[in-house]
């Protein structure tokens, strides 16, 4: 406890003598105070640049992360709008192929129809030109002549029954491969088309 106070008692007197002179010695008092703080200011001015400078690096840190990210997004985007392109441009050329398959296959089937409607006709002429020769000949054949050509008769009307039954089937295949592609061309352009 003394020892404390000991050192009370030392601080005391020095503040007293430091006091004293500085009353007795008013300039020098000036300039000492005046040194303390502009050394206080440059430490502190020292003190405030370099933490000036740290929040600076950081923040230059942190504006070149910024960009590298935004480099990297727009690199990614022009890789992405790219892939976008190639593919709507394969698809599009896919599209392309098919609907020319379809528009030669298409031709090719009206040009058979046509070259088929045209032996018909030929066909059609022919036996409307046997028919009437054969109206002439019945008021003077035979019956024997006539029953014979009434088998004939029947032969044919037999036969064409069997072709307009194939007509038939073949034209229902044809309504069933129409509803097929209808139903198909539906989803395709159920899809979104890529723009271009």
């Amino acid at each position: 406890m003394t020892t404390t106070l000991l050192i009370i008692k030392a601080i005391w007197d020095f503040l007293c003598k430091v006091f004293l002179w500085v009353l007795s010695n008013k300039r020098w008092s000036i300039i000492i105070v005046l040194l303390i703080y502009s050394l206080f200011q440059t430490w502190q001015s020292n003190s405030l640049a370099n933490d000036l400078n740290k929040a600076g690096a950081v923040c230059t840190e942190k504006v070149n992360q910024v960009k590298a990210d935004f480099d990297k997004y727009k690199a990614d985007q022009t890789e992405a709008n790219t892939k976008a392109k190639i593919d709507a441009i394969t698809r599009e050329k896919t599209w392309a192929e098919q609907l020319l398959k379809v528009e030669q296959n298409a031709s090719k089937k009206i040009q058979d129809a046509a070259a088929a409607a045209r032996s018909v006709d030929v066909a059609n002429r022919g036996l409307s030109e046997q028919i009437s020769r054969a109206n002439q000949r019945l008021s003077t054949t035979s019956s024997e002549a006539i029953a014979d050509y009434a088998k004939t008769c029947n032969l044919v009307l037999e036969d064409l029954a069997v072709q307009g039954g194939r007509i038939a089937q073949a034209a229902d295949g044809h309504e069933i491969d129409a509803e097929r592609l209808e139903e198909s061309w539906d989803v395709v352009a159920s899809e979104e088309k890529p723009s271009k």
